[in-house]
Formats: C-alpha cells, sequence, structure tokens
C-alpha cells in the first residue's frame, strides 16, 4: 500500500453534474459508507431535459440496487410494429418493454440525495491532486476537497476537458430531432394505430420511431401521459453548422440550445417531413410545439482514471442512442465504482484500477456497437464489415430486432 493509501483520511467524494451519472453515482456511493456531494451548473432544478428512454435489465437491476426502485417506472408495450408510407402495418415483433422517460428517472434518483447534498449554480473550474486527495474549484472562489472527484457532467464534460485534453467528441454524421406530445393531442385514429406500441418508419437513411411515455408529472394514466418522437436525418457537417447557429448569429459547438434554434429550421423540417411521412406520424409531429435537434456524437476515452479522478457515463464514453442504453451505462459505470471502492476498501486507488479495467473497455464496446447500428443510415461506411452491417440493416425486420433491445451485447457477441 501507498504511503498516500496509508494517509486515508476518510470517504469523500465530489461529483461534478447533476444528471443521471452523478445522481446514480451518489447513490450508489452514499450505500457502501462515503459521504457524497453533487455540484451541478445549473442554476435551477434539471426538469424537463429529456424526453424517452427504453429500459434494460442492467437500468431495473441498478434502479433497485440504489434505493430508487421501479414502481410505476413507465409505460409498458408488448410489441414493435413497422409501418409503411401509407400508414399499413407490414412487420411486427413482440418485445414487452417498459419505456419510461428522463424525467421520471430523475424524479427518482433525485429523491435518494438531501437536498444539504445536492449544489445548484457551482460552475467546476479545475482541481489540484496530492495523492490522498482533490482540491476541486469553483468559478464563485470556493473549494472543496475530498478523496475523489466524479466527472460525471456528460459527453462534453469540463473535467474530462482538464485530464484528456485530446478526447473530443466525433460527430456521427446525422442528427435526431425529437419531441414528445401529449397522448390528447392525437386524435383516435392516430391513438389506435401507433400510440401502444413501439412505431416505425423506416425511410431510405432515416429512422422515424416512436413509442408512449409517461406524461407530466410522471402521469401515467390513459389520456395523460405522452408520446415520444424521435427521427434520425443525415446532415452533412456544414449544414449542421448552419443549423447551429441562432438568430444573433453565433454558432454554437456540438449542439445548440433548444430555445435558440431559428423558426425556419423548424419549418424547414416540417416541409421535409411532410414529403415522406405517413400521416400517424405527421399528427405526431404537428402537436410537438417546439421539437429540437440533438446532433449524435460519440467518442470512447482511452481510461477512465487519472489519478484520484474518474469519468463517468457519457464523460467518460459517449455512444449513439440507437441502444436506448445511455442511462442504463451511466447507471452500470456507477455501480462498478461503489463495488470496486468496496471491494478493495482503504486502499481508493487499487478500486479506482480496477474499476478503469472492466469499465473502460466496456464503454468502448458499447460505442462501437452503436456505430454499427448506425450503418442504416448510410453514413461513414469506411469498411468492409461496415458496408455489409449496411447490407444487413437495410431488411427493416433486422431494426426492428436491433434497436433499443435488451441484451444487445450478448446478440452481438453470438452473431
Amino acid at each position: 500500500m501507498s504511503g498516500a493509501e496509508s494517509a486515508h483520511i476518510g470517504r469523500r467524494a465530489v461529483i461534478i453534474g447533476g444528471s443521471m451519472s452523478g445522481l446514480f453515482t451518489a447513490a450508489l456511493l452514499r450505500r457502501i459508507g462515503w459521504q457524497v456531494d453533487v455540484y451541478e451548473r445549473s442554476p435551477v432544478e434539471l426538469v424537463g431535459r429529456g424526453a424517452g428512454i427504453t429500459t434494460h435489465p442492467e437500468l431495473l437491476e441498478v434502479l433497485e440496487l440504489s434505493g430508487a426502485g421501479t414502481r410505476d417506472l413507465g409505460v409498458a408495450v408488448e410489441k414493435r410494429i413497422l409501418i409503411d408510407r401509407t400508414g399499413r402495418v407490414i412487420g411486427e415483433s413482440r418485445l414487452p418493454q417498459i419505456l419510461t422517460s428522463w424525467d421520471r428517472l430523475q424524479r427518482l434518483l433525485r429523491g435518494l440525495l438531501p437536498d444539504a447534498h445536492y449544489h445548484l449554480g457551482r460552475q467546476f473550474t479545475g482541481f489540484d491532486q496530492d495523492g490522498a486527495a482533490v482540491t476541486v474549484h469553483f468559478a464563485d472562489g470556493e473549494s472543496e476537497r475530498a478523496n475523489l472527484l466524479v466527472g460525471a457532467d456528460g459527453f462534453r464534460s469540463s473535467v474530462r476537458a482538464l485530464v484528456a485534453p485530446e478526447v473530443q467528441p466525433e460527430y456521427a454524421g446525422y442528427v435526431i430531432w425529437r419531441g414528445a406530445p401529449p397522448e390528447a393531442a392525437l386524435s383516435p385514429a392516430t391513438h389506435r394505430a401507433i400510440f401502444p406500441y413501439f412505431t416505425f418508419f423506416l425511410p431510405e437513411r432515416q429512422q422515424v420511431i416512436g413509442y408512449p411515455i409517461a406524461g407530466l408529472d410522471n402521469a401515467l394514466s390513459p389520456g395523460r401521459r405522452r408520446y415520444n418522437f424521435i427521427w434520425y436525418r443525415v446532415v452533412a457537417a456544414d449544414e449542421l453548422a448552419e443549423m447551429c447557429r441562432d438568430a444573433s448569429g453565433h454558432r454554437h459547438d456540438f449542439s445548440i440550445p433548444p430555445p435558440l434554434i431559428r423558426p425556419e429550421i423548424v419549418e424547414r423540417m416540417r416541409r421535409d417531413a411532410q414529403a415522406i411521412m405517413p400521416a400517424s406520424f405527421l399528427e405526431v409531429l404537428a402537436a410537438i410545439e417546439r421539437p429540437f435537434f440533438t446532433p449524435i456524437h460519440d467518442f470512447a476515452a482511452p481510461r477512465l482514471v487519472f489519478g484520484r479522478v474518474v469519468l463517468i457515463g457519457d464523460a467518460g464514453a459517449n455512444s449513439r442512442p440507437h441502444m436506448g442504453f445511455g442511462v442504463a451505462k451511466a447507471g452500470e459505470d456507477a455501480r462498478a465504482l461503489a463495488d470496486a471502492l468496496r471491494a478493495h476498501e482503504g486502499a481508493i486507488d487499487r478500486g479506482l484500477a480496477a474499476f478503469d479495467a472492466q469499465r473502460q473497455p466496456m464503454g468502448e464496446r458499447i460505442m462501437r456497437h452503436g456505430r454499427k447500428l448506425g450503418t442504416h443510415l448510410g453514413v461513414k461506411l469506411e469498411t468492409a464489415e461496415d458496408r455489409a452491417t449496411w447490407r444487413r440493416l437495410q431488411d427493416p425486420m433486422e431494426m426492428l430486432r436491433a434497436i433499443a433491445v435488451p441484451h444487445f451485447l450478448e446478440a452481438a457477441s453470438a452473431a
């Protein structure tokens, strides 16, 4: 054991980022006896920041382990359907699954952390470390000292920018338009046709997907739910740069905040939809007051641990959303960190090394699987394997069996 380890001064973690990764990490570290404080740069509670989330067994397990539980988690669907331009069902696959929302998960996890340990409006600026401890600095001039600094601040992580500045998100070549209109806004015909199902419409080089989720305030009763709409579209890098320019002329890096998307960008998207989409999805789109887009990026850092600094969730490896696994991965990262620290009680550095050995390869594996699924859109087909995967995924039923399915890594390994 090193001198730094023998000079163990306690078990305190400072977590940067108050979204899913940070909350999972806080909950699971607290359950093994750590003192935890979460620092979030937003001055207000994080609500309404996301839409639909598909669940996986890993997510359900870590929710139970964290203490959040899975009661009234979301909306259960029994099958997936594929529709054509006329709205006719041309394929289906039975796959029972619970579909939840970012709001619901955030509320469950946030409820596990006392307000005194969740700090809003605190902008991380840097850190110093001296073996057994880290001193974390904030824009207000305050500092906090802890045994561990956790970067759980998303794919544009400020923590990662300091420890691994060479790791930059890579644009995938397409964006996702999204929104979640209220169930009550849909006509009876559209409701019957698509609302109860995980519904796919797959025009060439595009993916349109919809499914039911909880309503505002986590409402699950019929008539008060929402319908999660997502539309993947190929967008060249120069076009994306123009889409990310706000009304003042400022171009935003990586993505643009939804309120700043120019109206003409939204109107152009709506016109394009009229040319290709079935009536049911057009009705859903029309019911979304403020649709927004997110450019798809991915990366995997070559390591997750830098002394007493560790990257969790999207800060360490960000995958494309085709698997619907981002929140599950965040939970699994946090679980692995807590397990490793508990297994190496009193030897934090050994625990961190064990965590890195387990989760860095997994993050990279998930990221690469997302790239395989992304070949369906026909961009960046750089290898023979990419092109073969693209050909396979042109079969729409293959997509029904591949997108956001449980146990996808086991299935991929067996293929």
